[in-house]
């Protein structure tokens, strides 16, 4: 059974824990924390969960982030960021926090 990729859509990064996708993942977090210092907790960055790529001019970075925040509370999240290698450019595009639920 043969994978069918389609074009400009999102699939698995071909090295989900390599050096690279950390590096994105670990700016991302970076890039939240300095955007939100003043009105949101500060993110640390856990692990990767997650980590799709879709090629457009550049690289769209589509991750699932385990973090924790300054308070202690495990959160999951998800990062899209643009980047173009050749051209040292990242931008966070989106960046969208999963509190835990309570009650």
């Amino acid at each position: 059974m043969s994978s069918h990729v389609t074009l400009g859509a999102y699939g698995p990064c071909e090295n989900s824990d390599g050096e690279h996708a950390k590096e994105v993942a670990q700016w991302a977090v970076t890039e939240y924390n300095i955007k939100h210092r003043h009105e949101r907790p500060y993110l640390y960055l856990l692990s990767v969960l997650k980590c799709e790529s879709q090629v457009v001019a550049g690289t769209n970075w589509r991750l699932g982030l385990k973090c924790k925040d300054e308070n202690n509370i495990e959160v999951n999240c998800e990062a899209v960021v643009w980047e173009k290698r050749w051209e040292n450019f990242r931008e966070l595009t989106s960046f969208i926090v999963f509190y835990p639920s309570s009650g």
